[in-house]
């Protein structure tokens, strides 16, 4: 889980050991309550790295109902990544309008796809530092792009699987340094097998159980296994 000559702290050494102590388990949990209650979005379906990159995109800074009200059609305008940078900017912004944050949101798109025309030859890259270079483009997006797109295992940690993994191990995570040992966290739990239904059944758990506001801790099925849901039983 940590490459070699890297020091590190007792406290995260102890994070990675009851990591390590409850992997089977909370995977198990999640992969479970991910087979009955995942959501359906289009762009869950049919994946491709171009169109997991599009929706991730599109779904920055906005909802998911937004996102469908355009998501399918600007797949048929711009199928692929030579077509995106030749998009009229102009149409785009048209397009992204009714989803919010239009102006910076196709100029995004529109740097992302010049950059991978001129960069990587219009192949979106499946190397995790690769994708990182590309403008825009940051740890959750280039997780995605491999994980969803790819088939790569990679942690996807948005906003939902931050406070899952934050509360299920409150008690081990230290204070100081919390955002980077987090993602050492997700990267130490995500599976091998099965990544694609266990980062999107932590998705959807974190948007539809554990909450940000008045989480249902009797609901989850982390419960057992998750330090701040033990202490509502």
């Amino acid at each position: 889980m940590l490459g070699s000559g890297k020091r590190v702290s007792s406290e995260a050494l102890r994070l990675l050991e009851e990591a390590e102590r409850r992997r089977d388990r909370f995977q198990r949990a999640v992969l479970d309550w991910a087979s009955r209650n995942l959501r359906d979005f289009p762009w869950r379906r049919d994946r491709t790295p171009y169109r997991v990159l599009v929706a991730e995109v599109i779904l920055r800074r906005t909802t998911s109902t937004a996102a469908l009200r355009v998501y399918e059609e600007f797949l048929r305008r711009w199928p692929d990544i030579r077509a995106l940078s030749e998009a009229d900017e102009g149409g785009l912004e048209a397009l992204l309008e009714s989803v919010g944050y239009h102006r910076r949101r196709a100029m995004i798109l529109k740097v992302i796809a010049q950059f991978i025309v001129d960069e990587y030859h219009g192949e979106i890259p499946r190397d995790k530092g690769l994708l990182l270079r590309i403008p825009h483009v940051g740890p959750y997006i280039a997780s995605a792009v491999l994980s969803l797109g790819y088939g790569v295992p990679a942690a996807m940690v948005d906003s939902n699987v931050k406070r899952i993994l934050s509360r299920s191990f409150r008690d081990s995570i230290p204070a100081r340094g919390k955002s980077g040992l987090i993602y050492t966290l997700a990267e130490a739990l995500v599976p091998t097998e099965s990544h694609v239904p266990y980062n999107l059944g932590l998705i959807d758990m974190g948007a539809l159980v554990c909450r940000y506001d008045r989480p249902r801790c009797s609901k989850c099925p982390l419960e057992a296994v998750c330090d701040t849901g033990r202490g509502h039983g």
